[in-house]
């Protein structure tokens, strides 16, 4: 196993340098974590809206009469088309 020696010491302002650097760096990483955090909870949320709008949508489905496995679409301007074969 190889021996480390000292060879020098770091100058005050290369000290600060590298100590403003690591606290940087540091935070950096801290900021990701709580961005991956809330990309979790935005993820849940379009999760939790899909089944919102699945839920919404077979309402109207079964309002309409609309049977399973019918193709159907709304317009924009709320008209709901059923595919005819």
């Amino acid at each position: 196993m190889s021996e480390l020696r000292p060879v020098g010491d770091l100058t005050l302002a290369e000290m600060r340098r590298l100590d403003d650097l690591r606290a940087r760096t540091d935070a950096t990483h801290r900021r990701i974590g709580e961005i991956e955090v809330e990309r979790h909870h935005l993820v849940l949320a379009a999760v939790n809206l899909g089944a919102e709008s699945t839920a919404a949508l077979a309402a109207v489905a079964t309002r309409l009469g609309i049977p399973d496995g019918v193709a159907w679409s709304v317009d924009r301007d709320g008209v709901v088309r059923v595919e005819v074969p």
